[in-house]
């Protein structure tokens, strides 16, 4: 889940995981944004742990605690569009097979409530905010990955973006003027075009009425790094900027005619995952098991970090 403040230049980036793989780890992330800092926080725990977050299609409440930092939550989803089927229909089979998918419950809300940060008590009133839910057997060897739902001109747009290594073309779902407009279904995935060059992201694409080009970027002091496995480094922020031109036409054809200009001051977000670690971005991952595992290790003789 995350949200993004653009008025406040405030981000919130929140992850509940279970590896049920190898190592076969359960985890609650919890990541926050602010103009002057950044943190990435995960809490390990057990199955039965876990339960103690919540996530539904209600709202999510959790707490993660590390390295001097701390973060809790309780949060409601507002209203929003239909839930979204991220995988365009011809890649459905092949993800199938792979044994992966992405889907976006809330494509486009709101989350209202409360979040601790360090002992400050900070109200989220509708906070512009998106839920996804990801999976699969193995991870892709990179990626992209940029949202935005909080857009200056037009608070009931809204943008997901994905740059997968693989199968080619940059994936755009946007919602603007009321419709769903998928640029990645065929042929007009084909029109897609992304150039990355992170801490930036140029892309384009069109369909039979509607066309866009526009560009996401961020501070890399406004990021947090994470790290996924042993050979996955994720750079991440929820207070990008992003700006994105629609074009639109009557009937395929027809000339183009300028619609809008969307723009976003530290209202997006924005990720870049690959095998390397990007060095301009210091503020990295901090890991604690959970306070009864401590307990146990400490009686054991050893320090959880």
């Amino acid at each position: 889940m995350v949200a993004s403040d653009p008025r406040n230049e405030q981000g919130l980036w929140l992850r509940y995981t279970a590896d049920i793989g190898g190592e076969r780890t359960f985890a609650v992330w919890a990541s926050w944004f602010e103009k002057d800092r950044a943190f990435a926080l995960r809490t390990l725990v057990d199955p039965a742990a876990i339960g103690r977050a919540a996530l539904n299609d209600q709202g999510c409440s959790g707490e993660v605690e590390a390295g001097g930092h701390a973060l809790r939550w309780r949060l409601s989803f507002g209203q929003g569009i239909a839930g979204e089927e991220f995988i365009p229909g011809w890649l459905r089979a092949p993800a199938m097979l792979r044994g992966s998918g992405y889907t976006l419950p809330h494509p486009a809300t709101t989350i209202t409530g409360v979040v601790e940060v360090d002992g400050r008590m900070i109200e989220l009133q509708r906070f512009p905010a998106g839920q996804a839910h990801l999976w699969g057997k193995t991870r892709y060897p990179s990626w992209a990955w940029a949202r935005c739902s909080a857009f200056a001109e037009d608070p009931e747009a809204s943008i997901d973006l994905i740059d997968v290594e693989g199968p080619a073309g940059v994936r755009v779902p946007i919602f603007v003027r009321g419709e769903v407009h998928r640029f990645a279904e065929l042929p007009w995935i084909a029109l897609c075009s992304s150039h990355l060059q992170a801490p930036s992201w140029h892309f384009s694409a069109q369909d039979a009425r509607i066309s866009i080009d526009g560009v996401v970027h961020a501070s890399p002091d406004r990021m947090v790094q994470v790290q996924y496995g042993s050979a996955h480094y994720c750079a991440n922020t929820e207070i990008a900027t992003m700006e994105v031109r629609v074009r639109s036409r009557a009937m395929p054809g027809a000339a183009w005619r300028p619609e809008a200009t969307l723009t976003s001051n530290s209202g997006a977000c924005l990720e870049f995952c690959g095998r390397e670690r990007d060095a301009r971005v210091l503020n990295l991952l901090v890991t604690a098991a959970a306070a009864a595992q401590q307990k146990e290790a400490a009686s054991a003789g050893s320090v959880a970090s």
